[in-house]
């Protein structure tokens, strides 16, 4: 009888474990469903906000663009970005007719590039009152970037709408309109340059270099989930550190320290030194500097490869350096390793002066500088780089192919106490 009630208690008990360890599954499972539900929103939230400042920015571009090339090619953007946009939207839970406002100022815009693009296209130009429309377009957009970015999200809760609401008020008198009918994107879709005729590396060799990359012991390093895609390789952690083997080659492309700044004690010069000098350490000679950002106790700095005359934007390398004890917290070359060769330039077919003459009037040329510049199409243009100043204090960078006289790219420069942005 004891041994019968002992049976009982013990298939009791299990019973009562099962039933926990079922419980437990099932508010894991739930609690798993509701992050990556968060982690949709988040994505969607950030995703439209990225359209978002690509609409006003490219919108900003499109005022001072001034042949039909370069003027097709922004209207192409606005029409992805705007497309970009609109699936973000209506990703948000968002209830109602909350956003439609916004969603119609969405639309306008895409609806604006395609009529411009064809416009143009069939051998148009763009007129004083197209610009006008554009200004106007830009202003609403600029409005919108700012309301997205000060929105104070609660990703917890389900009550979208309520928190959009302001956003999309300010959206409610846009008129409706009649028409009249950088360089890093292309990085990843190429065979890395630097790495031809490179032999492959054993995962083994390749944690060696990195732990002498660090300056550790390879046993205190960890090789994690490697890495596949376009530029296959072997990844590593110590601590808060993680770094990146290239697989053929063995060369160590990115590094990430992601510890904690919590006091500043170097400034920029001093960081900038620290940076400078562990370049030249890792055998990257010929790097200058080109833009600058400050965020979160660090300094990252881009760097350029710097071929005679020449500045090469696509083999760029970004280093960060931390600003209590000056220490590398990033460091990632994948520009520079996708796009790093050497190259033969010829004499631009258009001199300066010649260039200078298919900059827009409404810019003020400061300086001027060869530059190579990427394509989206994965090629490499020669082109005149001119410092400009626009007419609202836009500072402006105008591309000018040295072979057609073309423009070819225009990028603004964003400037504040915490560093310069190009876009």
């Amino acid at each position: 009888m004891k041994t019968k009630h002992i049976i009982l208690t013990v298939v009791a008990v299990a019973a009562v474990v099962t039933a926990g360890a079922f419980t437990v599954r099932s508010m894991a499972s739930e609690k798993a469903a509701k992050r990556d539900l968060q982690y949709t929103y988040e994505r969607a939230y950030s995703d439209l906000r990225d359209s978002v400042d690509n609409i006003a920015l490219t919108l900003d571009k499109g005022i001072y663009a001034n042949t039909s090339t370069q003027q097709n090619g922004l209207a192409a953007r606005l029409m992805r970005e705007t497309s970009l946009a609109k699936e973000a939207l209506a990703t948000l839970p968002l209830s109602g007719t909350t956003m439609d406002s916004v969603s119609k100022y969405i639309s306008q815009v895409g609806d604006l590039a395609m009529t411009l693009s064809d416009h143009v296209s069939a051998g148009g130009s763009i007129t004083d009152k197209d610009f006008k429309t554009i200004q106007q377009l830009h202003t609403y957009a600029t409005k919108l970037s700012t309301d997205l970015s000060n929105l104070k999200l609660d990703y917890t809760s389900t009550n979208f709408s309520s928190q959009f609401k302001k956003t999309a008020e300010d959206f409610t008198d846009f008129p409706s309109l009649i028409y009249d009918g950088p360089f890093s994107d292309h990085i990843g879709r190429q065979a890395p340059r630097l790495l031809e005729g490179q032999k492959d590396t054993a995962q083994g060799n390749a944690q060696v270099t990195a732990a002498e990359f660090l300056g550790l012991q390879e046993n205190q390093l960890t090789h994690t989930a490697d890495t596949a895609g376009g530029l296959p390789s072997y990844n590593f952690t110590a601590g808060s550190t993680r770094l990146s083997v290239t697989k053929k080659g063995g060369i160590v492309y990115s590094l990430e320290n992601s510890r904690e700044v919590t006091t500043e004690k170097l400034d920029e010069k001093a960081a900038e030194k620290k940076a400078t000098t562990f370049l030249e350490q890792h055998g990257c000679k010929n790097m200058r500097l080109t833009y600058w950002i400050k965020t979160d106790g660090r300094f990252l700095f881009n760097f350029a490869y710097q071929d005679g005359k020449v500045l090469c934007y696509p083999d760029l390398i970004k280093v960060g350096v931390a600003l209590d004890n000056g220490e590398i917290v990033n460091y990632d070359a994948d520009g520079y390793v996708m796009n790093h060769t050497t190259r033969t330039f010829q004499a631009p077919k258009f001199d300066q002066n010649a260039a200078q003459k298919k900059v827009s009037s409404y810019l003020k040329v400061n300086s001027a500088k060869l530059a190579l510049v990427p394509t989206e199409g994965l090629h490499e243009v020669l082109c005149w780089e001119f410092n400009c100043t626009g007419s609202n204090n836009d500072r402006v960078l105008v591309y000018i192919n040295c072979k057609n006289n073309m423009e070819q790219q225009i990028l603004i420069l964003q400037a504040s106490d915490t560093g310069t942005l190009v876009k």
